[in-house]
């Protein structure tokens, strides 16, 4: 069962390498067991929101409370039992999740609409290919490079043994330009208008009006 201290003690470090200000990040513990087939662990950006097809653990989150720190805070969220996962998985996949918050900071809520919409259609072909989505090389690009200088050598062979933990250790380069490589893998007659999005995104102005208490653990 994780505690809310080793959750803080993984969390802040794991904000710290990523550059995303832990002030501006809340996390949701849901007092559950993971269920079989779901994430462990997750992120809905500021602009997001709990929708029917959103990852089983933000769905147990419910809309109204996620609602709460919508445009103003990273979301994460995680299962109070992670029984596939050992201890030392907990900060490689909170930096995952917070690369996609970097990301969020970076290229803004354009960018996920875009990449909301390759994933579905990853989704609609059977998953095949979901490990190989830009945003999803580039998180596991720095859990990897983030779990080689925080884990023990014992610590990285165990998680390299567990399938479910393997990708978080996947140090596979991402694209120079993930934005791009992103549009480019979408069929959609509004890449022009996301681009011209992305580019006019002022992720400093968001930093400046972000929650500045944090970061919140919150047991749902």
């Amino acid at each position: 069962m994780l505690e809310i201290i080793r959750l803080r003690s993984e969390l802040e470090p794991a904000c710290t390498d990523s550059g995303v200000d832990p002030a501006s990040v809340v996390l949701f513990v849901v007092p559950s067991r993971q269920p079989a087939g779901t994430t462990p662990l997750a992120y809905l950006n500021p602009a997001g929101e709990v929708r029917a097809d959103t990852v089983v653990v933000f769905r147990a989150v419910g809309s109204a409370r996620a609602a709460r720190y919508a445009g103003t805070a990273h979301r994460l969220a995680v299962w109070r039992e992670l029984p596939d996962f050992p201890p030392a998985a907990l900060g490689p996949m909170l930096r995952h999740e917070l690369e996609h918050a970097r990301r969020f900071e970076q290229s803004g809520p354009a960018f996920f609409e875009a990449d909301d919409l390759l994933r579905a259609a990853v989704r609609a072909a059977g998953g095949q290919g979901y490990a190989r989505l830009p945003s999803e090389l580039e998180a596991n690009a720095a859990s990897a490079e983030y779990a080689g200088r925080a884990l023990k050598p014992a610590e990285l062979a165990e998680l390299q043994g567990i399938p479910e933990c393997a990708a978080l250790l996947d140090g596979a380069e991402p694209p120079d330009d993930v934005v791009e490589a992103t549009l480019a893998a979408l069929d959609t007659p509004h890449a022009a208008e996301l681009r011209a999005a992305v580019a006019a995104w002022d992720g400093a102005g968001w930093r400046r009006t972000a929650l500045a208490t944090g970061p919140l653990i919150e047991l749902v």
